[in-house]
């Protein structure tokens, strides 16, 4: 008999911490399980952007409508109320996409159409940094001549998951945060 089978079942090599130990190792990232049918799809997401720039336009006009009543009733005829709404524009830029996605799961476009974003790994909502990072990301590539058109079609032949670029940067998926209930087989 040698000195493992004497000490019995309980005993553990010395070099291999047991399964439950909190040292052994990192624990296994674990993927939602996305389908077809909970990736969201491409004209949801399309449909999302463009209720995404109507709202930005409403809630860009506010302010402007606001600065020029005030410089008409001031008299001010100089290029500084351009560089209010300009600002204006730019504060709106890092904070609604980027604010709402890591509050909510999504702009008000998305979690009108039913989808959101979410981490890849987990399934679970983006952090302020990562929704920043996956807008500038869009934002940059959007200026680059055809660098934003494949981004935004990239979702077109990408799978299993259907991300665009600026999802692929941070390890963000689009998901369908609303499932239509299986429609009945007719008869």
């Amino acid at each position: 008999m040698n000195a493992t089978q004497a000490a019995g079942p309980s005993s553990v090599r010395p070099h291999m911490p047991p399964p439950e130990h909190p040292g052994a190792g990192p624990a296994p990232t674990r993927r939602p399980s996305l389908s077809a049918q909970t990736v969201g799809n491409q004209g949801l997401r399309l449909l999302a952007v463009a209720i995404d720039v109507l709202t930005m336009a409403v809630l860009l006009a506010l302010p402007s409508a606001g600065i020029a009543i005030v410089c008409g009733l001031v008299n001010i005829s100089s290029q500084a109320p351009f560089g209010l709404v300009l600002m204006a524009a730019l504060a709106m830029s890092f904070l609604y996409s980027p604010l709402m996605t890591s509050l909510f799961g999504g702009t008000v476009g998305k979690l009108t159409c039913g989808v959101r974003v979410v981490r890849l790994t987990d399934g679970r909502r983006l952090s302020y940094g990562q929704a920043l990072r996956r807008h500038l990301a869009h934002s940059v590539m959007g200026m680059v001549p055809v660098l934003g058109q494949i981004d935004a079609l990239f979702c077109l032949w990408d799978r299993p998951f259907r991300q665009c670029l600026h999802d692929k940067t941070v390890g963000s998926v689009v998901i369908r945060s609303r499932m239509r209930p299986p429609q009945a087989p007719r008869l």
